[in-house]
This record gives structure tokens, C-alpha cells and sequence, in this order.
């Protein structure tokens, strides 16, 4: 001990000085909470497996009864799947996801986390009520996000198409979320996409500090000066559109009619759910657009990606997917954009049943993550296996695994027509033909959420934006398939090839980012 009073006497700093005893102190008491906390289930070795995916399938087929632990630097139990059905509903004051994702981006340092009931309900009910006004406004945008990022583009030309995604993403989006023209303001495109950036690097700034001293630490970060840097000038690009919403929200017309004309149409939804606009910060309102940027931009984007890397390797699915789109134009006619140009009508949606399952297909063999329906405990939980989580738990279903399952209903060889693929294979309209079997006609959509398909979620914490990402999506794969051609680089007879390989790490499905595809404009 005489060595440590010595180091303390070398600290000529008070502010150090401080810093050193309270490490003292406050290490040996988290590690007695540690201990404390210790769970007493089987750990995997990941040094069994060759990857992620068949560590996640071996360790739910060992384990079907039993929480097993993945043993990340914040390690996470993994329920048996045959608990989903009393976990799935459980309130936030006993299992949380917006808790989580404080804990993992440090909400108290990076404002990273915030949330709003109105928020939710603005996403959950005005965004879904008005869907088919969003697709208007998204079928308006598609066009010049293509023109936009790719040019003339009359000969084959190599783009790399994630970043393409994204931006053609982030218009969309901005499109509904703020509108014209903030939507297309370089400024404004930039801080949507470069937000998760700005976060992930403040995490990870954050992470490097001693736990002891984050508190006092974390705002000399430079990642965590520049991600408020940001966030204020953010609020600056706002603040017109938030002055004019609030001005039309508060007229007696709109409390009366509940009119929708000003410029940031979410934002009026959002005023009115929260009842009393004059206690809007517009720093917050600024954190609630990026984490709806998020959510639209990234996610979208890496599902969007990562169906038309499958169509490109598997090019035999393009020409049915454009004569199903054909089709559902001659039949029902279509409106026409801003430009004069055609556009499905929102009623014709629903009936692309090829599309909407080969967007299924693809979001199953190559999800955004292996898990889902990710929460932390905030209560003790006890579950009908037997076992008790302590408060503070990471968890977490095997979602991946019930996916790739003949023991799944859906995927159960006797329960599918003869035609079908086994579940380890792409089979890109298995859900349209599982949609021919009676009573199953409106079932095995992408946006359903059941037992089956949980990379939505499941229960009343399933993605309350999904009608609308699923929206998005098929605007782009529609313009895509109409309007262009494209194909793997250097794929001149259009055979395809082998997919581009994924990178799994830590239960996350990571495209490869690097990827290029050969595109070019369809002749008339």
C-alpha cells in the first residue's frame, strides 16, 4: 500500500490528486457489484466456430431451454426463443430498449438516447396514418435522387453503391421528415449521414476512458466537442422550419382542421402530439431528426444494399420483378410525379407480392444483425424456464437461428409447397408462394412481425417505422429495376456470381461498404 501513497505524493495536480482516490475507492466496489452480478449460465467459446453464425445456431440448438452468455466486453444473455412470448410485451419499467441504447452510446455525455412519448407516438401513428402521403412525397424525390447521384449515365459506369444508397436515402427521408428544400441542403444531407459517424466515435471515445472518470472526462473528448458542435448547428438549420411550424400550429385554422401546410410536415405531427409547443427545445428537436436518421438512413440503406447485391449476384430475378411491376401499371393505371412522369398509385402497392418477398428473402440471409429485440433489465425478471435475470441484464433472442430453422413453422418443408427451397438456400419469391396457400394470403410480408419473422421485433416494441422503411425501399428497388440497368462489374454476359461477402462481428451482419456494381440507364 506504501507504494500507492508514494504515487499520490508525485501528484502535484489536485484535480489528479481527486481523480486517483476516487479510483481507488470505486474500483474495488464495482468489482464486489460484478460479482454480485455474476449469471451462472453456459458461456460460448467462440474459438469453437468458424464465424458468428454458426456459434449463434450451435449455441440455440445446445441450449433450447437454458440463457446462454455471448461473452462481448458488455456481456449479453441470450433467451431461449420459447420465451419470446412473455418477454415481447413487457413495459420499459421491467425490459428496455431505449435504456440500452443510453447505456451504450453514454446518453448523459452525448445526448445520444433521447426520446419523447410524443416522439413515439408521432412515428407509431401520424407516420403510419399518413403513409400513403409519405410515398407520394417519396415517388416525388426518387427520381432526382437517381438523377442526382448518377448523372447522364447512358454507358455502363461503376458506382460504389452504398454510399449512392445513402444519399439517395437521406433524400427521401428528408423529403417527409423536413421537406423542400432543407431536404436537399448539402449542409443538412451531410449532418443526417455523417450523424452515425459522429456517434459511433464518441462511443468509442467514451469506452476509452476509466469509468470512474467519464463524468469529468468526456467533454474534453474532441469526439464528443465536435458531435455538440454539430448538434448545434443542426438546431440553427431547424429553427425556421420549427418557428413556422409552431406558428401554424398555434393559428386557430389548424387547431381546428388540423392542417398540414407548413414546410416540416413531421414536425407538425409531432407539435401536436406534444400538446404544449412552447416548451420545445430546438437542440432536442435536432436530436429527435438524427435519430430518426438514423434509424431511416442506415437501416434502410443496408437492407436496400443488401437486396440488390442478391439481385446482382442472382440477375435470373430482375426481368420477373420488372414484368410484376409492368403488370400492376397496365392494371391499375398510374399518377404522375411533379415532373409528369408515371409513378404506382398508392393503391398499387400492396399488389407487388414478388418484390415484397424477395426483399423478405434478403432481409433474412442477410439481416442487420444475427440477434433482435436487444433490452437491458430494469427490474428483476424471472422467466417460466426457471431462471432470474438481476437488473442490468443485457438480452437478447436468437433471431438468425429461428430463420434458418425447419423446425419453424414457416420454413417447415411439409407446411410449403413442394417447390420450395430448404431455408439455408435464397429462394427469392418463397413468401409470394407461401401467400398461394389458403389462409395464408395475407400473411408472410415483409413488414410482418410474428414468432416466424422477428427482424422487425415482435410485440409492442416491434419497429414502429417498418411501413414506412418498407415503403422506401421498394420506391427505390422500383426505380432501380424501371429506370436502370445493372450488374456485378465486369458481369458482361449478366450471369451473376458469388455475392459479396459479409462481415459478421459481435452478432452485426457488416456489408462490405467497398462494394461496386456496374449501372447505366434503361433504353426506351
Amino acid at each position: 500500500m506504501s507504494s500507492v501513497w508514494e504515487l499520490l505524493y508525485q501528484i502535484q495536480s489536485p484535480v489528479w490528486l481527486s481523480i486517483t482516490l476516487i479510483l481507488i475507492v470505486v474500483a474495488p466496489i464495482t468489482h464486489f457489484i460484478a460479482r454480485r452480478r455474476r449469471l451462472n449460465f453456459p458461456v460460448v467459446d467462440f474459438n469453437r466456430f468458424k464465424d458468428d453464425r454458426e456459434a449463434i445456431i450451435t449455441s440455440t440448438l445446445e441450449h433450447p431451454n437454458t440463457p446462454f452468455i455471448l461473452p462481448f466486453p458488455a456481456p449479453l444473455v441470450v433467451l431461449p426463443i420459447s420465451t419470446l412470448e412473455e418477454v415481447r410485451n413487457l413495459p420499459e419499467n421491467q425490459v428496455s430498449f431505449i435504456q440500452e441504447i443510453k447505456r451504450m452510446f453514454s446518453y448523459k455525455h452525448t445526448g445520444i438516447g433521447i426520446t419523447n412519448p410524443a416522439l413515439n407516438r408521432t412515428i407509431k401513428v401520424d407516420l403510419t396514418r399518413h403513409i400513403a402521403e409519405a410515398l407520394d412525397a417519396m415517388q416525388d424525390e426518387i427520381r432526382f435522387s437517381f438523377d442526382k447521384q448518377l448523372g447522364e449515365c447512358n454507358d455502363w459506369k461503376k458506382v460504389n453503391l452504398y454510399r449512392t444508397l445513402t444519399r439517395v436515402i437521406a433524400l427521401l427521408s428528408g423529403r417527409v421528415f423536413v421537406g423542400l428544400p432543407t431536404s436537399r441542403d448539402e449542409e443538412w444531407l451531410d449532418a443526417t449521414i455523417l450523424y452515425s459517424r459522429d456517434c459511433e466515435l464518441a462511443r468509442q471515445a467514451i469506452e476509452k476512458l476509466p469509468v470512474a472518470i467519464r463524468g469529468f472526462g468526456a467533454r474534453f473528448l474532441p469526439a464528443i466537442r465536435r458531435l455538440k458542435k454539430n448538434q448545434r448547428r443542426g438546431a440553427e438549420i431547424l429553427q425556421p422550419i420549427l418557428d413556422q411550424c409552431m406558428a401554424t400550429a398555434n393559428s386557430e385554422k389548424t387547431r381546428q382542421t388540423g392542417a398540414e401546410n407548413c414546410q416540416g410536415t413531421f414536425f407538425t405531427w409531432f407539435l401536436k402530439e406534444l400538446g404544449n409547443p412552447t416548451t420545445v427545445n430546438t437542440e432536442d428537436m435536432y436530436k429527435y431528426q438524427m435519430a430518426l436518421a438514423f434509424a431511416a438512413i442506415h437501416t434502410t440503406s443496408g437492407t436496400s444494399f443488401q437486396a440488390i447485391l442478391d439481385l446482382v449476384a442472382r440477375p435470373q430475378y430482375i426481368q420477373p420483378l420488372r414484368d410484376e411491376i409492368d403488370r400492376i401499371f397496365q392494371e391499375d393505371g398510374h399518377d404522375q410525379d411533379e415532373d409528369g412522369f408515371p409513378k404506382l398509385k398508392k393503391s398499387s402497392m400492396p399488389k407487388l407480392k414478388k418484390l415484397d418477398s424477395f426483399l423478405k428473402e434478403s432481409q433474412r440471409l442477410s439481416p442487420l444483425g444475427l440477434l433482435n429485440l436487444l433490452r437491458i433489465t430494469t427490474a428483476p425478471l424471472t422467466l417460466s424456464t426457471g431462471h432470474t435475470l438481476p437488473t442490468g441484464t443485457r438480452i437478447a433472442f436468437p433471431v438468425y437461428p429461428v430463420h434458418m430453422s425447419t423446425a419453424t413453422p414457416t420454413y417447415d418443408p411439409a407446411l410449403n409447397p413442394s417447390s420450395t427451397l430448404p431455408p439455408d438456400e435464397f429462394d427469392g419469391f418463397r413468401f409470394e408462394q407461401l401467400r398461394t396457400v389458403s389462409g395464408q394470403e395475407n400473411k408472410h410480408q415483409f413488414v410482418t412481425t410474428s414468432p416466424d419473422s422477428l427482424n422487425f421485433g415482435h410485440g409492442i416494441h416491434a419497429c414502429p417505422g417498418r411501413f414506412f422503411a418498407s415503403n422506401e425501399i421498394k420506391v427505390v428497388l422500383i426505380e432501380l429495376l424501371r429506370s436502370w440497368e445493372f450488374r456485378m462489374v465486369g458481369d458482361v454476359e449478366g450471369k451473376g456470381g458469388e455475392r459479396p461477402v459479409d462481415i459478421v462481428s459481435h452478432m452485426s451482419v457488416i456489408p462490405d461498404v467497398g462494394v461496386e456494381i456496374e449501372v447505366r440507364r434503361r433504353k426506351a
